[in-house]
């Protein structure tokens, strides 16, 4: 009977390590695929912030290209205009001979 006890308890032992087992298998397993499913999460974000970067720098550079051009437009118009521009040259003249 003894002898029957002690094989019934090894068993037992030997179900539970197995079981055992088995959870840290599967503990292992999701830790893993939770691992996975963060480096993925990771690289989805962070290519997100750079496309929205770049849409961002590109959308700067093209204001500032437009503001650029409307500056050099704005500084041209008073050259196009001739009775300006010879109102100009004469007041730079007269500041010449005042000094």
């Amino acid at each position: 009977m003894i002898t029957r006890i002690v094989a019934i308890e090894r068993q037992c032992s030997a179900d539970v390590e197995q079981v055992r087992q088995e959870y840290a298998n599967n503990i292992e397993s999701r830790k893993q695929s939770l691992e996975d499913q963060k480096t993925r999460a990771f690289a989805q974000i962070t290519a997100a912030e750079k496309l929205r970067l770049t849409k961002a720098m590109e959308e700067a550079k093209r204001q500032t290209e437009e503001a650029s051009l409307a500056f050099q437009r704005d500084c041209e118009i008073p050259f196009q205009n001739q009775v300006l521009a010879q109102t100009i040259k004469e007041e730079i003249i007269s500041i010449l001979f005042e000094g």
